[in-house]
């Protein structure tokens, strides 16, 4: 089993160097494009079957990706979802089960980061748990929302609440989706059981392995574009004194073009993995009011067009990450309506603390002088209170928050 190991490593390694990508790379990109036939065999041989089944295989499924990337770090996602589901079993609904669950996984995902964190970007067990954190809190928020009045709640808390408490299989199933386990895109418990049962689009198989496969063709495509374009100008190149002995004008446009291909390396795997939510058919967003044709946006994380035909800072921001961004607006307004604290003081502290580790806990910071010559201590702002507390849209609500990692990204 040992020498097994050893020369799928060695011949992973060797691939790798040929692709010029590191190993962990490689590993997390094969994860993604499994899913594509995972979702294939569930869909001619489990699809709208014994929801037991389809739970199981899911979890053997992701769990198997987990081995194949982490080996027995997998522990550590089996232990939150344990953690969650027994805090559910016991006070699920109450406040007290959101904010311990709040403060478990948030806490150990720190710590996760803290342990395994070094000086550069690593792709280990601690990037999916991210995901996997988000996921579990929010589940927290939904059997939270189903134990109040349908009336209090609103139009997206109605899509979302549960009105009972998930079984652990349930749990560990919508947690280990291969589709999304190790780079999202995030979707809600609610939306996952429709899909089992056959009651989110129906049990005729839905027409959506092709719109899957388009929209991770256009993952791919995006991939080779980062592929190219870093072998042209890798990372190494932007610290190197070739950059620094350049003219400022040309600087500025390789480092803005480094900036452009390195967010395609998250743009590829957002795309393709929600090709895979896609052609599992757990995308489905309703029909097209015009056309009566089904929408398969339902976990979309990237706006391509906006993306690519932004022409203001807002049209950066809002194109990605939007899904992730969605989920904190939701669990932003819990607090805003639900904690016993000042409204604007508890959803800046929730932010600050959950948006590790961007901001790095760092409380004072100072950027320069405005007109008047006051000093200004906003270098780390990273909620507009003033813009929040007033949104009249939804992309009021995005704009909002995060502002500081949006803005870095976008730069």
């Amino acid at each position: 089993m040992a020498g097994t190991q050893v020369d799928d490593s060695s011949f992973l390694q060797a691939f790798a160097n040929l692709l010029g990508a590191p190993e962990p790379a490689l590993r997390l990109l094969i994860s993604i494009l499994i899913g594509y036939p995972l979702v294939l065999i569930h869909r001619y041989t489990l699809y709208c079957k014994s929801p037991r089944l389809q739970h199981l295989y899911f979890i053997s499924c992701g769990v198997s990706i987990a081995l194949f990337n982490y080996g027995q770090n997998v522990v550590h996602s089996a232990v939150c979802i344990m953690v969650a589901w027994l805090l559910l079993l016991f006070i699920g609904g109450t406040v007290a089960s959101i904010i311990i669950s709040f403060l478990f996984q948030m806490t150990y995902l720190l710590v996760g980061y803290y342990l395994t964190g070094t000086d550069t970007y690593d792709i280990k067990w601690s990037m999916p748990h991210c995901v996997l954190t988000l996921r579990l809190i929010a589940l927290t928020y939904d059997v939270y929302d189903g134990k109040k009045d349908l009336d209090k709640l609103s139009s997206d808390q109605q899509k979302t609440a549960l009105t009972f408490t998930p079984t652990l299989v349930e749990i560990a199933g919508h947690t280990y989706f291969p589709a999304s386990f190790m780079v999202g895109p995030q979707f809600s418990m609610r939306r996952y059981l429709d899909f089992i049962k056959g009651t989110l689009v129906g049990c005729e198989l839905p027409p959506c392995v092709i719109p899957g496969m388009l929209r991770g063709s256009l993952g791919l495509f995006y991939l080779a574009v980062y592929q190219v374009g870093i072998s042209w100008i890798p990372d190494t190149f932007i610290n190197s004194e070739d950059y620094e002995a350049l003219a400022l004008w040309q600087r500025h446009v390789l480092v803005g073009l480094w900036a452009k291909i390195t967010l395609y390396k998250y743009i590829s795997c957002w795309l393709i993995a929600e090709g895979v939510c896609i052609m599992s058919g757990l995308a489905f967003n309703g029909r097209d009011p015009k056309s009566g044709g089904p929408r398969w946006d339902g976990c979309r994380n990237v706006h391509v067009l906006l993306l690519e035909g932004s022409t203001q800072f807002g049209h950066i921001i809002q194109s990605f990450n939007s899904n992730t961004n969605a989920w904190v607006a939701h669990a932003s307004w819990w607090w805003f309506g639900e904690c016993m604290f000042c409204p604007s003081a508890s959803v800046t502290c929730v932010w600050l603390t959950s948006s590790f580790p961007d901001t790095a806990f760092v409380g004072l910071s100072y950027s320069g002088r405005d007109a008047l010559g006051n000093c200004r201590w906003d270098g780390c702002a990273n909620v507009k209170i003033g813009l929040y507390e007033g949104a009249t849209s939804f992309g009021n609500m995005i704009a909002s928050f995060n502002t500081n990692t949006n803005a870095w990204v976008a730069q």
